[in-house]
């Protein structure tokens, strides 16, 4: 506190209002007598930017060297150890200047003394609130930062589960077409490379445009048409004007992968997926087609989007009939604000 952009004009304030105190309700006295109204003023204000000095001086040059005793006791006793020594040293002077009753005397000692004390109280009382509050802005501060790097580190957690997860799935599809396709497997190892690029690139990201996340489906639909061929049928059908909003990476891919996980499909009963993005929503449905004995979920399909999208302070519909199952997904629209240009996410209203 001692340190304030404002630190000449502080002791000057309160170097007036102890004026008019001993004025007005003649307490704090300095002397055994009454001192002329102009000296006592002019006396006080010396003594109050004394006061602060003192404590300026401690904070500045010494506070910073002592490590083992807590900064507030340190500043405390000091500053009435060193003042005990301002409060002589003003008796001795006003004696000097103004001589007799207003000399070194012990009442006149103690009385200074005691000003001063009140004083210097007054002042550490107050730096003591300033230094906590700065504390338990620091603190607030810091607990913000651990909570943005436990919510980024979760976050990131969450997309790291998509590429084992998708690229272990591939592996063993890729096998089969070396030993029956070499060109075929040189294809689908080449779209598959690709798609793994995406997800690296993307591992990081909170939102991707649904233009990227379109473009990245399809070469993830490529590869589904090398494994399966006509057993799966895909209706995409989606307004230009969305696709610069924004979706969490890979969302697309997994829904579609849940899809083919839990449904049978062969060409003579394709699968149909159907994907639209009308206004703020994407929706993502398919007929059920459910296998008589299902694969072993792993839980990170649905449960990962929802996740994703529950950082961003959104949730996922989704709607299990007997006939359908779809997934209805919030459309983001992307704001930059003026600080640092970071992207602020905020869904359309209906």
């Amino acid at each position: 506190m001692f340190s304030h952009q404002y630190k000449w004009i502080f002791p000057g304030l309160l170097g007036i209002y102890s004026f008019f105190n001993i004025l007005i309700l003649d307490g704090d006295r300095l002397f055994q007598a009454a001192l002329p109204q102009k000296q006592l003023f002019i006396l006080i204000l010396v003594l109050c930017y004394l006061v602060w000095g003192i404590n300026f001086l401690i904070e500045s040059w010494i506070l910073p060297k002592i490590t083992k005793i807590h900064p507030l006791v340190f500043q405390f006793f000091a500053s009435f150890i060193l003042i005990s020594g301002v409060a002589l040293l003003s008796v001795e002077v006003t004696g000097v200047l103004f001589g007799g009753p207003f000399g070194l005397t012990r009442p006149n000692f103690l009385l200074t003394l005691g000003f001063l004390f009140r004083i210097n109280l007054f002042l550490n009382s107050v730096n003591a609130i300033y230094f906590f509050n700065k504390k338990y802005g620091e603190k607030k501060l810091e607990a913000e930062r651990l909570k943005l790097l436990s919510t980024e580190a979760k976050l990131e957690s969450l997309n790291m589960q998509l590429n084992p997860h998708f690229f272990f799935n591939n592996l063993s599809a890729l096998s089969v077409l070396i030993h029956e396709n070499v060109q075929l497997a040189d294809t689908y190892l080449h779209k598959l490379s690709g798609i793994y690029r995406y997800l690296l690139n993307n591992n990081v990201h909170e939102l991707v445009t649904l233009e990227d996340e379109l473009e990245f489906l399809n070469d993830y639909l490529d590869l589904l048409a090398i494994r399966f061929e006509k057993s799966l049928s895909f209706d995409i059908n989606i307004q230009v004007d969305v696709k610069k909003k924004m979706v969490p990476p890979a969302v697309l891919q997994l829904l579609v992968e849940n899809a083919v996980k839990h449904n049978y499909f062969t060409e003579e009963e394709p699968l149909e997926i159907r994907i639209e993005a009308v206004s703020d929503k994407l929706k993502i449905s398919n007929l059920k087609q459910l296998k008589e004995a299902l694969e072993e979920s792993t839980g990170i399909g649905l449960q990962n989007i929802s996740e994703r999208y529950r950082f961003l302070n959104q949730s996922i519909e989704i709607k299990d009939g007997e006939q359908f199952f779809q997934v209805t997904l919030p459309l983001i629209e992307i704001y930059e604000t003026t600080v640092g240009r970071r992207r602020t996410p905020r869904t359309t209203t209906d």
